[in-house]
Formats: structure tokens, C-alpha cells, sequence
């Protein structure tokens, strides 16, 4: 609702209300926003109707960097379907399909451990790889996944032949920012395959609310889901005031930049610039690119004398293969040039910070 500020449990009903015409609603919101407490309250408020996926789900698993195993918390509701349903194999085969590579998990459903290797049948296999932060947001992704996946399945099928009741109050999925520290290519995949999914379960009773602060996540989701159907939106929030719902009718461009801009000015200004805030940037250089039609990319748009060592570290910080930068450690190096580039990148663009 444009224009109207909202509570928390006001701005749930509204996207709620929205969903009796609609069988999806897509979020964009910048960082901070309150996704995750809009996401939190929505499953508190009617705990068996639905499915979540937010960062609380992502705190069920844990490192154990001695053993080099990540743990499931024994006492998850995750971990209990997983086991229950057998879905070990089909997370698997989800994480291998979503990163096209040839590590492995391994899991054992007794203690809740995973182990990830490289298995060739020879003497180069290797087990005991520390995966990338990136593909740890894969690999607890591919599990949410397979439990929706089930989920729907399970429900295709008439009540008397279904394997397990478990899903049968099951009304609602919400998904909360899947994409954390994806690459651009993970992020693509994972957007078709959950745009697939929705459109899988299109004659059940079950309905989808997807929050984001990707833009490309969110580009991809709306062209996909194109339709009457589905409804789309910008969160905005106002710390005194509350939530502000505003429909929206387009993929791009939209004014989610400004929010961007303003996180990264708030990090500067702080001097809590980290990794998420560099992945913003790169965001915020790709759409320009985009609109002012630079056939060279966004590298072309960094002009100022810190622009080479700013294009690297935008590289390496959304590739999922570099272990050594796998932390939210910003050495002061990075953070210099990042401030550096910047303000130039302002300065070269003033429309970019217009209302």
C-alpha cells in the first residue's frame, strides 16, 4: 500500500492480503531494511502453515574447523525432515547442479555431519575440503530446497496417496535473501530453479513470499514469473514511521540504488566497510553500465587513479573459489581504494545519487 507506513504485523497482513490475488509476491528491499523480521514473524505467527528460509536457517549449521565438517544442530527441525524424508540424496544433487562442480558433500544423517571431498575413485580424490562461504550458501540453500521440493511433490499428490501428512497444513513459503555471497552465475541458477519450483506448485493452495536485496535476484524472479498472478514490491522503511509497501511494475530501473548508495556511504562514514559492500558496488556499476550502454562493462565506469586494484578486488570478492579472502576482513589496502573509487564513481555519475 503506496504511501501508508506499517508495523511489522501490519505490513505482514498487508503482504498477505495481497496474496488472495496473487500466488507469489517478490520483495526487493535494500539490507537492514527488516526482511528477516518480517520473514521471522510471519512463520511465528502461524508456525505449521509455514516453510522458511532466512538467515535463522542459515545459523543451524556450524563449522567445526578442526574436523573440517559442517554440523547440522541436532535438535533442527531441518535435520529431523531431512532425516525422516530420506532427502540426503536430493540435497546432493542439488548442491552439485547449482555449482556445476565436482565437490562432493557427504552426509551423514546419524550425527548431522557433512563432509566435503573431491571423489574420483583414484588417487587424487581428497575429502576434508573447506568449502567457500559462497558454496556453504549453496549447499544450505540446496537443503531448503529440497525440502520445498518434497513438500510440493508430496502435495501433487491426493491426500489418500501421500507418503507422509507432514505437509499438509503447509500453506506458505517464505524465502528470505537465498543468495548471500553468490556469484552472478549461482545467483541466475538459483532464481530459474526457484521460479520453476513456484511454477510446479501453480495448482496447489500454496503461496510464495521472496524478499531480496539483489537486484539481479530480483530481475530474474520478475521476468519469470511475469504474470497477472504474481505481485511485486519495494520495501522501504522509516525508522520513526514504520514500513512502506509500494508496488512494482517493472524489473528496472528502480530506485533501489539509492539505498545501496546510501549503505555504502553510512560503511564509509563508519569505517565498516566490509565484503557485502564491495559485492554493492559491483552491483551498482553493472546497472549503470547497463543503462548508459557501455559495451565494455562496468569495469569502464572506475576512472580514478585506484581503479585497477578496485576492478581485482571486485573480481575476487564475488568469486567463490578464492579461500584466502573467504572472511569479512577488508584488509585497509582495499578499503582506501574502495573509498577512493567511490567518490569518484559519484562524482562521474550525480544522477545515480538524484531522487
Amino acid at each position: 500500500m503506496a504511501g501508508v507506513h506499517l508495523t511489522v504485523a501490519g505490513l505482514a497482513d498487508e503482504v498477505l492480503n495481497g496474496l488472495a490475488e496473487s500466488r507469489t509476491a517478490l520483495i526487493y528491499a535494500p539490507n537492514t531494511i527488516g526482511k528477516t523480521r518480517l520473514a521471522q514473524h510471519l512463520k511465528e505467527r502461524a508456525p505449521e502453515s509455514v516453510v522458511l528460509y532466512n538467515s535463522f536457517v542459515e545459523d543451524v549449521f556450524t563449522w567445526d574447523n578442526d574436523r573440517v565438517v559442517l554440523k547440522m544442530n541436532p535438535e533442527s527441525e531441518l535435520l529431523e525432515t531431512i532425516v525422516t524424508q530420506g532427502l540426503d540424496s536430493a540435497i546432493v544433487d542439488n548442491f552439485q547442479d547449482f555449482t556445476s562442480g565436482r565437490i562432493e558433500p557427504r552426509i551423514d544423517l546419524e550425527s548431522g555431519e557433512v563432509n566435503f571431498g573431491i571423489h574420483k575413485g583414484d588417487d587424487s580424490s581428497t575429502d576434508g575440503i573447506k568449502i567457500s562461504r559462497a558454496e556453504e550458501s549453496i549447499f544450505i540453500w540446496s537443503v531448503y530446497y529440497a525440502v520445498l521440493s518434497e513438500a510440493i511433490e508430496t502435495l501433487r499428490d491426493s491426500p489418500d496417496m501421500r507418503s507422509t501428512d507432514n505437509y499438509d497444513l503447509l500453506t506458505l513459503a517464505v524465502i528470505d535473501d537465498p543468495v548471500s555471497s553468490m556469484d552472478d552465475v549461482r545467483i541466475v541458477s538459483v532464481a530459474l530453479a526457484l521460479s520453476a519450483l513456484i511454477k510446479r506448485a501453480s495448482e496447489l493452495d500454496l503461496r510464495f513470499i521472496i524478499a531480496t536485496h539483489h537486484a539481479l535476484f530480483f530481475n530474474v524472479l520478475f521476468n519469470s514469473l511475469r504474470r497477472k498472478s504474481n505481485s511485486a514490491y519495494i520495501l522501504s522503511r522509516d525508522p520513526v514511521a514504520g514500513w512502506m509497501l509500494s508496488k512494482q511494475s517493472k524489473d528496472s530501473p528502480f530506485s533501489y540504488h539509492l539505498g545501496i548508495i546510501k549503505e555504502i556511504k553510512e560503511a564509509i562514514s563508519e569505517d565498516s566497510i566490509a565484503r557485502v559492500h564491495f559485492n554493492q558496488f559491483r552491483a551498482l556499476l553493472e546497472k549503470t553500465a547497463n543503462f548508459l550502454g557501455h559495451t565494455g562493462g562496468w569495469g569502464d565506469l572506475l576512472t580514478g587513479p585506484d581503479a585497477a586494484l578496485v576492478t581485482k578486488v571486485l573480481n575476487l570478492y564475488s568469486h567463490d573459489r578464492f579461500a584466502d579472502i573467504d572472511t569479512f576482513e577488508v584488509a585497509e589496502e582495499y578499503k582506501d581504494a574502495f573509498r577512493s573509487e567511490f567518490q569518484e564513481f559519484l562524482k562521474a555519475f550525480r544522477w545515480a545519487a538524484a531522487s
